[in-house]
């Protein structure tokens, strides 16, 4: 077993119990381009009547979405008490309930392989989607613009 995927499976555990204890609704963005952009967009719309918080940066990805779940605005990289830090303080919000925790969750979903949107719905399937324009991008592993736009598809 790789240290990638020991990594991969903690962020999920924290992810699903982080989403499981404070419920937020989940709103998912994905598409070739315009994520970012329709990510803050809908942040900006929302955040006047809720607590929102959304993916920072481009945390997108397997270890992207648990991380903007847990609150956390940056990984780890390779640095071992940076990540020690990350899981003592997810584990704490598990513990102490947290006021602060948002009401509703603001996700970017990146995928660029087969079955990368299936292992993020894994994690959080959204209530609402955001599908924005699909290109070709991402052709290196999905080999086509409708192999990228079923990937992405699944989000709905």
């Amino acid at each position: 077993m790789g240290m990638k995927f020991i990594l991969q499976f903690i962020l999920k555990l924290l992810a699903k119990a982080t989403l499981a204890k404070y419920q937020p609704r989940v709103i998912g963005v994905t598409g070739s381009v315009g994520k970012t952009g329709s990510r803050l967009a809908v942040v900006a719309v929302l955040q006047q009547r809720w607590r929102v918080a959304g993916s920072q940066k481009n945390l997108n990805n397997e270890i992207g979405l648990p991380l903007a779940i847990i609150g956390e605005a940056d990984s780890g990289y390779r640095n071992f008490l940076a990540w020690l830090g990350i899981f003592s303080r997810a584990l704490r919000q598990l513990i102490v309930p947290s006021a602060n925790y948002p009401e509703v969750l603001v996700l970017e979903y990146g995928v660029d392989h087969p079955g990368d949107m299936d292992y993020l719905l894994s994690m959080a399937r959204p209530e609402v989607a955001v599908v924005t324009a699909v290109s070709a991008t991402h052709l290196e592993f999905l080999n086509s613009v409708a192999a990228v736009a079923q990937e992405k598809g699944k989000i709905s």
